[in-house]
Parts: structure tokens; C-alpha cells; sequence
């Protein structure tokens, strides 16, 4: 009894460890307790048979199981067996000690971590008053069933082939429970830290042993938003804009990625942001980017763009020719209005680079107007460096929006 009640503490300070794991590969041992009884059918040697009673259960004795992980599914276990049997007819009260010691390879039949099946076959000896020692060769079945990840109920059934005259054979058929461990599990969440990709923190299986505190699927390392359910990097975003709450200044208004999750400005209210609309302070339609739609024109006009040079309005040389072109265009033109409009970098202030946009648009129309052009038909705005149409703030993107553009109205 002092030995089952020592190996009873044992398995239970096994059972309280923070290292027991659920995977074999990676927890590999195991170590069950079972009891056990003794099925000596008709089958001994003509000595032996019938001496002993064909089924022997002895509630003080026990099987004590230890097994190693070996490789994929297979295991070696070692089990040592303290039971007795009782005569069947002389002293039918007296009990003689049996004590086995077997060694086995162990199979399992699935992969299962709930119910694993397992075929074994092995050898050991087996020792009884009165007869002696004699060699086994054994061979069963098993099955484990798992309640927790680390502790669960055990059953066997061995047929031991004795290989000596002396020896008997006989069924042993045990049940108990049994317990794993041998793995290294700092968080205490159930998933080793080998397999574990937050080893020091608590979390879940599903999630490869990292936490996910607001439930949403994505582990808290990698989620924006750890304590708020959401889709994207886990944050949410309540108008679905692709733009998470935590970054859209207007949260509840689906906007442009580009303006942090706001409309992007349309000063004419024309339904063409500012940025795509060749004419942002005149509301127009977007066949004609943003400008008001042309009707009974026969000229294929298209807008055209003067460059100017930096801090500077006057009109060059090379831009005179082309200006001298668009003067005949527009004279030639069903087109009854175009506005000129002057843009600059964004080198100086604001209120510089407003003056020098109208100034740039003023000098161009003075042009056109030298040329023949009917000044009624122009009208200038300065945007300053409102509207640039290159945003690299490279030395090219400046000098794109240094220009004025020519566009028709109707």
C-alpha cells in the first residue's frame, strides 16, 4: 500500500508541473497508473494448469507505466507490475506475489489528441512464489482518452506468451489514468514555447499560443487596435472607407485614403475633386474634367499649359509661339468663354504665390489679346500653389506647376 500511495504522489506532482504539454514529439514522456488483473485461462504448462484461479484481481497492487516518444507515431514504454494470484484449490485464501517487468514498442493508430488507439508488442519477465522467473513475449492493444491536454484515462489488454516451462500464460488487462509531460511551456497556455509564437505571454491554440484580447481574430502583436474588434489591422472602420477609425479624421464619413479618410475638397460642389478638376472654382462635368460642358464647338481644342520659369510671369520666346497658335484656335472657335488660370511651386508663401499665379494668367491673356483675341472671351484666376499637378516636391515636379492653363468654358 506505502508504494501505491508513493507513486500516487509522484504522478500527481507531475500533474500540478507547468511543463506537461499535449504533443508527443514535443512532451514526450508519460507515465500512467493502473490497476490491474490477472487472466490465467487453461492454457498453462500440465504442471501449472488449473493451479491458479483463472481470474486474479488485486486491489492492492498496481501497473506502473513510464514511455518515451521515439519518432511519428511510435513510443517505447516500460511497465512494472505488482499484483498476486490465488490458488485454486489448496490454501485458496493465500495470495502469491506476482511482479512483472516488460518492455514494449507502442504504435498509435491515429493522430488524434483526443482518442489514440495503439497496438504494442514487446518482451519482459514475469516472476511468481513458487514457480520462479520466466520470460514473455507479449503483444495487445490500448487506447489513451485525453480530458485535458495533459491528463487522461489509459486502458490495456497484453497477452503474455511465457518461454519457459516454468512460466504461465496469461491475459493482463489494466485501466487507469495517465499523464504527459516534458515540454517547456513559460506562459502556461497549453503550447510549448517551441511551437509557441508568444512563449511569454498567455494565449490561444488557435492562434498559435499569441493573445487576442478584443477577439477579432487577429493576435494583439499584430494588430493596431488590440483592445477593439476590427477587420483592418484589427481596427475598425465604421464608414468602410479602407481607412481604420483610428486614423480617418472623418470616421463616420467615407472619404479618399489620400486626405486621411476625408472627401477630398470639390470647392465647385461639381462631384470632381479639386485635384482631378481642371476648373475647381467653376462647376463642369467630368466629360470635360471638372470644366462646364462644351456644346456647338467645330474646333478641336484641347487645354493647353504655358510653363513660366521661377519668380517669374514673363511669357518666353518659345511659349510666344505657342501662344500665337492658340490665338488662332481661339479666334477660329465656336467657344464663346475660356478662363486662363495662373498656378506656382510652393517655394514661396502663400500670399506671394497667389499674386504671382494671376499675374502669370494676366500676362498670358495681355498676349492673346495683342493677337487678335476677343478679351471678352477671357477670364483669369490665380490658384497660387493651390492646385499642383506634381506632388514629388522634386526640382521637375516644381517646374510642372509653374505654369497657366487655357481652358475652354463654353
Amino acid at each position: 500500500m506505502k508504494r501505491l500511495v508513493l507513486l500516487l504522489t509522484v504522478i500527481l506532482l507531475l500533474c500540478i508541473s507547468p511543463n506537461l504539454q499535449a504533443q508527443d514529439e514535443y512532451s514526450p514522456w508519460t507515465i500512467s497508473l493502473s490497476t490491474n488483473a490477472i487472466n490465467n485461462p487453461v492454457l498453462s504448462l500440465p504442471g501449472n494448469q488449473g493451479r491458479y484461479k483463472t481470474w486474479n484481481w488485486d486491489p492492492a497492487g498496481f501497473k506502473g507505466g513510464l514511455a518515451r516518444h521515439l519518432t511519428g507515431k511510435l513510443s517505447m514504454e516500460g511497465t512494472v507490475t505488482l499484483s498476486g494470484i490465488k490458488q485454486n484449490y489448496v490454501d485458496v485464501d493465500e495470495k502469491f506475489p506476482l511482479i512483472a517487468l516488460d518492455g514494449m514498442l507502442k504504435l498509435n493508430l491515429t493522430d488524434s489528441y483526443l482518442v489514440t488507439p495503439y497496438v504494442l508488442a514487446g518482451g519482459g519477465i514475469t516472476w511468481v512464489k513458487t514457480i520462479g522467473a520466466s520470460f514473455t513475449a507479449d503483444a495487445g492493444v490500448g487506447v489513451n482518452l485525453w480530458l485535458t491536454h495533459n491528463f487522461g484515462l489509459t486502458g490495456q489488454s497484453i497477452y503474455k506468451h511465457a518461454l519457459e516451462d516454468n512460466g504461465i500464460d496469461h491475459f493482463q488487462y489494466s485501466a487507469g489514468i495517465i499523464f504527459k509531460f516534458g515540454g517547456t511551456d513559460s506562459d502556461n497556455d497549453g503550447i510549448i514555447n517551441k511551437l509557441d509564437k508568444c512563449p511569454n505571454v498567455f494565449g490561444l491554440a488557435s492562434l498559435e499560443g499569441c493573445p487576442d484580447t478584443d477577439n477579432d481574430g487577429i493576435t494583439d502583436k499584430d494588430d493596431d487596435c488590440p483592445d477593439t474588434p476590427g477587420t483592418l489591422n484589427g481596427c475598425p472602420d465604421s464608414d468602410n472607407d479602407g481607412v481604420p477609425d483610428i486614423y480617418d479624421r472623418c470616421p463616420n464619413l467615407a472619404g479618399d485614403k489620400n486626405n486621411r479618410g476625408c472627401p477630398l475638397p470639390d470647392t465647385d460642389n461639381d462631384g470632381i475633386p479639386d485635384n482631378l478638376d481642371k476648373c475647381p472654382r467653376t462647376k463642369g462635368v467630368s466629360s470635360n474634367n471638372g470644366c462646364p460642358e462644351v456644346k456647338n464647338t467645330n474646333v478641336n481644342y484641347k487645354p493647353v499649359i504655358i510653363y513660366f520659369e521661377l519668380s517669374k510671369a514673363e511669357i518666353t520666346e518659345e511659349n510666344k509661339i505657342i501662344l500665337d497658335n492658340i490665338a488662332l484656335s481661339i479666334k477660329n472657335s465656336d467657344f464663346k468663354k475660356y478662363e486662363i488660370s495662373g498656378h506656382t511651386d510652393n517655394i514661396s508663401s502663400n500670399e506671394t504665390n497667389l499674386k504671382l499665379s494671376l499675374q502669370r494668367a494676366n500676362a498670358v491673356r495681355a498676349y492673346l489679346v495683342e493677337k487678335g483675341v476677343d478679351i471678352t472671351k477671357l477670364t483669369t484666376k490665380g490658384f497660387g500653389e493651390e492646385f499642383p499637378i506634381d506632388k514629388s516636391n522634386t526640382e521637375e515636379g516644381k517646374q510642372k506647376n509653374r505654369r497657366v492653363e487655357i481652358i475652354p468654358l463654353q
